[in-house]
């Protein structure tokens, strides 16, 4: 059930070409957190130098594309990957004296925006979690969401307003405890926009594991109410969905012509208008995504994705 991107949150030191000027400097090691990322992740990169003489050795650094973060002049730097897959470099030069050594490495940026198999110590960065309890789970190494109120919100959030459908994500989940009327949502957040009388919040596709219903709803901000208001379709009873534990592959996505689409086990089971009907904008920029859940319930999540080139999930595992 677990699949690592190579070494994704292992420490890898990189030996790769380099050339040097005389023997004052000698670079015996460029590591980084993993050589296969995702588009626009931040990579923390950092040289392991012998240097002689006096002087206080520099650092300068570069990259093919993408960034780097940090300020020049350290022996570590985080690189930005651009957000386009491919493959591309990171480079170091130490200098010390009238020396200097040069090392370069691989890095390979894969066609996803996002993906983790929630490996500790790792899971719990760049979420947004509002009233979600985190556990990994001893047996399957998942990770264990908890909520502790109606609603409670586990959201990888993006803080890049440049992202628009299509967009679509995907994940496993394994219902561990669910009471009458208690639901999983798995959410796409929206960032707002100024037009129009609904600031639209989120679409979500529900399931209560009890009795399979599942349902579309909307949350959004009433500008002539004040209040957060929600509109949601019937239910429709999927027997799929009802309640196993039992790994499921499940995903959401808004295509390139806004309509939401959701996939369970490689097969599709929902293609909506719902959100250009219900709440036609000029756009709809994408906040994050994520899942909510009804207060005590408790699920294992595993292998999330989220795609952003077009593609969309169809809940089955990806080979990377």
């Amino acid at each position: 059930m677990k699949k690592l991107i190579m070494n994704i949150l292992l420490l890898s030191g990189v030996l790769l070409t380099s050339c040097s000027d005389d023997g004052d400097v000698k670079i015996v090691s460029l590591n980084t957190f993993g050589n296969k990322v995702c588009m626009n992740d931040r990579v923390k990169v950092f040289v392991s130098a012998e240097t002689s003489g006096d002087e206080v050795p520099t650092y300068e650094w570069g990259c093919s594309e993408g960034s780097m973060t940090n300020p020049q002049g350290l022996f570590e730097n985080v690189w930005q990957a651009p957000k386009k897959p491919g493959e591309y470099e990171i480079w170091v030069t130490v200098k010390c004296g009238g020396s200097k050594e040069t090392r370069r490495a691989k890095m390979t940026v894969l066609d996803e925006l996002f993906y983790s198999d929630f490996e500790t110590p790792y899971y719990n960065e760049g979420y947004s979690n509002s009233s979600m309890t985190l556990a990994q789970d001893s047996k399957t190494g998942s990770l264990k969401l908890t909520s502790s109120k109606d609603k409670g919100v586990f959201q990888r959030n993006w803080n890049d307003e440049t992202i628009v459908p299509p967009y679509s994500m995907q994940m496993q989940y394994n219902p561990q405890t669910f009471k009458d009327g208690n639901s999983i949502d798995f959410r796409i957040a929206f960032s707002s926009l100024s037009e129009g009388t609904k600031d639209l919040r989120n679409i979500n596709f529900s399931i209560e594991p009890l009795t399979g219903n599942t349902y579309i709803y909307s949350q959004y901000f009433n500008k002539e109410t004040g209040d957060i208001e929600s509109l949601e379709t019937s239910a429709t009873v999927i027997n799929d969905l009802k309640f196993t534990k039992s790994w499921k592959y499940v995903s959401v996505s808004i295509d390139a012509s806004n309509n939401f689409i959701v996939y369970l086990n490689g097969v599709k089971i929902v293609e909506s208008t719902f959100l250009k009907t219900f709440f036609p904008q000029s756009s709809y920029p994408i906040k994050g995504s994520g899942v909510a859940l009804s207060n005590k319930a408790v699920v294992l999540v595993d292998d999330m994705s989220v795609i952003i080139n077009g593609e969309i999930c169809n809940a089955t595992e990806r080979v990377r």
